[in-house]
């Protein structure tokens, strides 16, 4: 976008709030299909012109990025704080479990997991960031895991790469399920049951 099309940055007051902005978006990509949200009806739930919106975010990649960026920082956070805090194999799955089945906040599924799904329909910078995190997030459960093998809790000769992916896809999973509606008690049964390959001895 050219400095033209952004329009006058001087000689107006800013009476957009970012913040504000970035948790209407925020949410809306998150109890929907990311992609099916309009730059257009975000402007018109946040009480935005859509000039505005482009001259704090530059775009509509930029905006869903930052979006993603702010859902990180609020929720996903809390699965790394998780699997770093050292507690243990068993009572880290318990406490993934929770989160998985429990989490209010998971009723309508994950943003992340909702972009990485369709990341072939969102913009360059979002999908990069998506990919970003990912990598992060099979890291993680790469490291936990190993942590574990470590300890003595998990036995060798299982792949612990192939082991963090199986880890993810299964949390992935039962929060997807939780958008779609599933009982929770049958997704915290199901997924203990998955997770319980990690426990055997």
């Amino acid at each position: 976008m050219s400095d033209a099309d952004k329009g006058p940055a001087r000689g107006r007051p800013r009476t957009m709030n970012a913040e504000q902005v970035l948790d209407v978006a925020m949410t809306a990509y998150w109890h929907s299909d990311p992609a099916d949200v309009s730059v257009n009806a975000i402007c018109q739930m946040a009480g935005i012109s859509k000039p505005s919106l482009y001259r704090e975010f530059g775009s509509e990649d930029g905006l869903s990025r930052a979006a993603l960026d702010r859902y990180a920082d609020q929720v996903l956070s809390e699965m790394f704080v998780i699997l770093h805090a050292g507690a243990g194999l068993r009572q880290t799955l318990a406490t993934l479990i929770d989160f998985a089945s429990d989490d209010p906040r998971m009723e309508t599924g994950c943003l992340f997991y909702k972009m990485r799904a369709g990341k072939h329909r969102l913009g360059t910078d979002t999908r990069a960031r998506v990919e970003e995190i990912d990598a992060a997030g099979q890291a993680a459960y790469a490291a936990f895991l190993q942590a574990a093998r470590d300890a003595g809790d998990w036995p060798d000769g299982l792949s612990v790469e192939a082991g963090a992916k199986y880890l993810g896809e299964q949390i992935a999973l039962a929060i997807t399920q939780r958008a779609s509606g599933e009982d929770p008690a049958r997704i915290r049964e199901m997924l203990t049951l998955a997770l319980s390959v990690f426990t055997r001895p």
